[in-house]
């Protein structure tokens, strides 16, 4: 009887002690997992390098240089593809005023919409890069001159190769099935000639 009561005291023990081990909040907490309405790291671009340069062609993208030919083309380093335009290696006399344009986002039937994308300075003398959103645009290069775009406020690189953060853009009050995220790089040989690297344009969605 000694012997079964013995028994029973350690079993609650040792259920006690496992109950209350050391094993913190944090081991338990779950990564948040985000709903996107859109998701774009260049990871299906096919990818050029050295004097190589493949033009970015995803499907429904759009990319135009309004003044000259080289367009905005994809590159990998780290097994980590993205997008990337620089005037330095364009022909002396030109210049470059060159967009990449999302596809058709419908934000119709969300909320709480936030844009974020990343980008890379390299070889800096001057910024390149303006970012805008369009709900008129028509995927046409003729169309480009006369959609309303609305210039984007993001955080941009203060140093050379250092990978930063847009920041959220609150895209909330775009409540069209026709939202267009576009990337403009402008420069010149004899001008700007940052090498400016572009990578996970996402939106996040409630």
């Amino acid at each position: 009887m000694k012997i079964k009561f013995l028994k029973t005291m350690f079993l609650l023990a040792l259920s006690t002690s496992a109950l209350t081990s050391c094993v913190g909040d944090d081991d338990y907490v779950i990564p948040t997992v985000y709903e996107y309405a859109f998701n774009e790291a260049f990871s299906s671009a096919t990818t050029g390098s050295g004097s190589l340069e493949v033009p970015i062609t995803l499907e429904g993208w759009v990319n135009h240089n309004e003044t000259a030919t080289r367009l905005w083309h994809a590159r990998t380093f780290n097994n980590d593809p993205y997008a990337e335009f620089s005037s330095f290696y364009s022909a002396t006399g030109t210049n470059d005023i060159v967009w990449l344009i999302t596809p058709a986002i419908d934000l119709t039937a969300s909320t709480g919409e936030i844009l974020s994308f990343t980008t890379k300075t390299r070889y800096s003398n001057g910024y390149p890069l303006t970012a805008f959103v369009s709900t008129d645009y028509d995927g046409t290069t003729s169309g480009i001159a006369t959609a309303t775009w609305t210039p984007l406020t993001y955080t941009t690189p203060t140093t050379d190769d250092v990978i930063i953060s847009s920041g959220n853009i609150d895209l909330s009050s775009f409540e069209s099935d026709n939202v267009r995220i576009a990337f403009k790089y402008t420069g010149s040989k004899s001008g700007v000639t940052t090498t400016l690297q572009l990578d996970n344009v996402k939106i996040t969605k409630n």
